[in-house]
This record gives structure tokens, C-alpha cells and sequence, in this order.
């Protein structure tokens, strides 16, 4: 079990069957600092294979911050020599980028290699698009602040199955009896279940026996967790730092969907979602849609917001204002963006639904 500030702080064996909670924490009166929070995901005693929706909003503290000396479309170079060469692109050990100043301000990109005083990134915001650090009209600039976080795996999210750091869910030697995780893909837009192999010792996908430890949990990333029948109570506690700018996600469009994460450890609302930037229509044939699981109906229902009268509707809901619909904290979402975007237009962010 990891110590803190680590995300995976807490394993229960009986806990109370909450969603989610999230009690904000600030570190100090009166002081400029980005707040601590906490979210526990509670999952009960099953009965029957039960999926459920979570993600990771919450995020290691940065280890490094500071300004933009140069850039290329892939890299950022800082003054000074902050870095050990190669220590931020170690498999297993993932880091983000985070810009937190400036037109690309929410934007996390995974670290892809480092020198002493530079690292270079995935522009492609684990998309099937790329976006450079120059894009036109909305160019990171020297000045810019950039943070470096470290970033989770699926074996550091959900244990190793040692003493030290015990399995959250059930391993088993097959995927038809072990619990798993599933990981939404946005490059081929559908997700890959992954669960603990206890015959080879690590976790694997369910169609490779390759090892799979070191699979990056991105910070937008929407998790399935389906759990067998008759298990045990058991939570996930997430500990770290609250979002202070607005996260930033990214979508191609193209009629593709994306699973995300609504990014922000605290309750929303669909017309929270307002700016996004997602299109209008009288239509939900011609409108961009969200759609969320209903664990009623063991179904997702599609909402779309209305041109005319500004309101979120759900499909085959009738003339309903859903504007107040519920978002729990850390809730999955998946977005359908119809029209072909690129640059600054491919990233979608809400307003921050607090104020620090």
C-alpha cells in the first residue's frame, strides 16, 4: 500500500456503499495554495457481476514547476539543469506535463523522454490526433508555467497482489472469473479489459498475456470496474490536488466518441457541461451528445442541449429540462462531437464547479 500523497491511500474490507464523497481540504488559512481533497469510491457486496463508472480527478502533487525557456512542436526546455536525463520516461513510472499558464492553460500531456533540462511530449493527448505545442493561434509562449506531476499505472492504482501493496479487486487465472478493469482507448474509441493474472503474476489485457502493469491511467481517463459475484466490500480512497485550472480534454470529433472523465472531484450538473463548447440543436441527430450510464435501466441515456430554449434534453424524454441533472463527483461521461475538430476547437473544458 502506497503512503501518501499516493492516490491508492486506503483499503476496506466493509465500508458503507457510497458513490463518492469529497471533502475539500486546504492546507492553510489565508494562503495561496492549490487545496488537497480526498474521494472514496465504496463498492459493496456483490450479489451479481456489477459494473461501475469511476475515475481519477484527483492528482499527485507537481514535483516540478516552472517557466517556458523555449519550445518545438513536441518539446519544452526550462533554464537550469532540473532534471536527471531520462528519469521522467521510466515504464511503470509515469509523468505529465501539466500547463498551468497560458492559451494551453489544463492541458496534460505524458512525458515521453527528458535531458537535463528538457522534456518532450505526447502531443497527441493520447488521441489518434496531434495537436503541437505550437499550434497556430494557440502557442504555448516562453513565460508559460508548465508543473511536472507523477502520473499512475493500473498496477499502482490497483496493487500488485503482494503484502506491500495488496490487490484492490479479485485476480483469478482466467478473465471469465477475475474482476477487471476496463480502460477507455481513445484512439480506437472503445476500451480494453485488463484484470490480475494470479497464474502469471501480473496484470494483463484479456485478449494478451503480455504484461500490463505499467498501462498508463491518463488524467481524464473513464474506468469500468466489473466485480464477480460474492465479493467482499472493499473502497478506494484517491488522495491529491485539486484541479485549479480548468482541465482541458480532448476530443477529434468526426461522429467519434470519448469516455472521460467530468475531471473535477466535486458534484455538477449537465448544465455545468454549458462551457464545453459543444453544439447546439434543435436535434439530437444534428447535436453533440453526452451520454451517461443509468444504473436503473443497466443502460446510457443520451442528452443534448437544445438550440432554441437552452435547455439539456434526454432522448426520448420530451420537452424535460435536464439542466439540473445530476453529475456525481468523478462522474464517467462519454461525448459524441459530430464536426471535424482541430487546434484549440479539439479541447473541451467546464468551468470549474468551485472556487478556491
Amino acid at each position: 500500500m502506497k503512503a501518501l500523497p499516493s492516490f491508492r491511500s486506503g483499503l476496506a474490507a466493509s465500508l458503507t456503499a457510497l458513490c463518492a464523497s469529497f471533502p475539500l481540504i486546504s492546507t492553510a488559512q489565508g494562503v495561496s495554495t492549490v487545496p488537497v481533497g480526498a474521494m472514496v469510491y465504496s463498492f459493496p457486496v456483490t450479489t451479481q457481476v456489477t459494473s461501475t463508472f469511476i475515475s481519477v480527478p484527483l492528482t499527485n502533487a507537481s514535483v516540478y514547476t516552472g517557466p517556458v525557456s523555449s519550445l518545438t512542436t513536441n518539446t519544452i526546455t526550462f533554464s537550469g539543469t532540473p532534471f536527471t536525463s531520462g528519469s521522467l520516461a521510466q515504464a511503470g513510472s509515469p509523468f505529465f506535463a501539466r500547463i498551468a499558464s497560458g492559451p494551453q492553460a489544463g492541458r496534460a500531456m505524458l512525458i515521453t523522454a527528458n535531458t537535463a533540462n528538457s522534456i518532450t511530449l505526447d502531443t497527441t493527448d493520447n488521441s489518434s490526433q496531434t495537436t503541437g505545442l505550437d499550434a497556430s493561434g494557440w502557442s504555448l509562449a516562453a513565460g508559460n508555467r508548465v508543473e511536472i506531476i507523477v502520473g499512475d499505472t493500473i498496477a499502482s492504482l490497483f496493487g500488485i497482489n503482494t503484502v506491500g501493496d495488496p490487490l484492490l479487486f479479485v485476480g483469478a487465472s482466467s478473465v471469465l472469473s477475475a474482476d477487471t478493469v476496463s480502460i477507455y482507448n481513445k484512439t480506437t474509441s472503445r476500451p480494453t479489459a485488463y484484470f490480475f493474472s494470479t497464474t502469471l503474476g501480473f496484470w494483463r489485457s484479456s485478449t494478451t498475456s503480455i504484461n500490463a502493469n505499467s498501462v498508463v491511467i491518463y488524467p481524464e481517463t473513464g474506468l469500468t470496474v466489473t466485480r464477480r459475484e460474492d465479493r467482499p466490500a472493499v473502497s478506494l480512497t484517491l488522495i491529491g490536488d485539486v484541479p485549479s485550472v480548468a482541465p482541458l480534454t480532448k476530443v477529434t470529433g468526426n461522429d467519434t466518441i470519448v469516455r472521460v472523465s467530468t475531471r473535477y472531484p466535486a458534484d455538477m450538473t449537465l448544465a455545468s457541461l454549458n462551457s464545453m463548447g459543444l453544439t447546439r440543436s434543435n436535434s439530437i441527430i444534428s447535436a453533440d451528445t453526452i451520454s451517461i450510464f443509468n444504473p436503473t435501466t443497466s443502460r446510457s441515456d443520451s442528452y443534448f442541449r437544445r438550440l432554441d430554449v437552452d435547455e439539456w434534453r434526454r432522448s426520448g424524454g420530451g420537452t424535460v429540462n435536464q439542466n439540473s441533472f445530476a453529475l456525481p463527483a468523478g462522474s464517467v461521461i462519454t461525448i459524441l462531437k459530430r464536426d471535424v475538430v482541430t487546434g484549440a476547437q479539439s479541447y473541451l473544458a467546464s468551468t470549474m464547479p468551485y472556487t478556491l
